[in-house]
């Protein structure tokens, strides 16, 4: 399932995403890159990210799940909804050969959070490839969410488990104006903190605000 509640239907946009992607972006060392969404029937590109979400899990320190996603599992976990990569030297075209460790800089997704009357609140998903750690990626892919999330539909959006032992992530939500609204403690067993459950901090950003 593509999420906790099963299938949630996609709200219906506010504007086409043609109309802003492909999206420019510029990294922390002046490297142009650029977002756009992923093509689910480019088969290389799928099996790339989904090769390096898998090493993630199995990292077992930023996303709650313990075991490896099949291709199916990811397909759903990942690709359902709207799913997005950036990119180094241009646009990933399908049919065209890469080596993906250079190219691509880190992908994320944009799904529902809830279902049925509470299915405005979505939730995001994301992952820095580790050639570009450090050159402000993540804060790059934020900055896109923040713009594609009302594009689609959402009116608020909501990041259910940004562990308090990642203050990369953390400093990321609070730049770019979400506001702590909860703390589940003991929320992890992370395999990098292996002596302690850690808490888990609720990020909320109400995008109606700025209408």
């Amino acid at each position: 399932m593509s999420s906790a509640y099963g299938k949630i239907p996609r709200p219906a946009g506010a504007q086409s995403l043609a109309s802003i992607l492909p999206m420019p972006k510029v990294l922390r060392d002046g490297t142009k890159a650029v977002i756009q969404q992923v093509d689910s029937t480019n088969k290389p590109l799928v099996d790339y990210l989904h090769a390096r979400f898998n090493q993630e899990l199995e990292a077992g320190s930023t996303y709650p799940q313990e075991e490896l996603m099949n291709n199916e599992q990811f397909s759903d976990y990942f690709l359902a909804y709207d799913a997005f990569v950036m990119s180094i030297d241009g646009l990933i075209e399908k049919d065209v050969e890469y080596d993906f460790e250079k190219k691509v800089v880190g992908m994320f997704y944009i799904k529902p959070n809830y279902p049925g009357r509470c299915s405005h609140i979505c939730n995001g998903g994301f992952f820095v490839m580790d050639n570009y750690r450090g050159l402000g990626a993540g804060v790059v892919m934020g900055e896109a969410f923040k713009v594609l999330v009302p594009a689609i539909g959402y009116k608020a959006s909501m990041f259910n488990l940004v562990f308090a032992n990642n203050p990369a992530s953390i400093a990321i939500w609070r730049r770019l104006g979400f506001q702590e609204i909860g703390r589940v403690p003991k929320a992890g067993r992370l395999r990098n903190s292996p002596d302690t459950l850690v808490d888990a901090i609720i990020f909320y950003y109400d995008f109606t605000e700025s209408e």
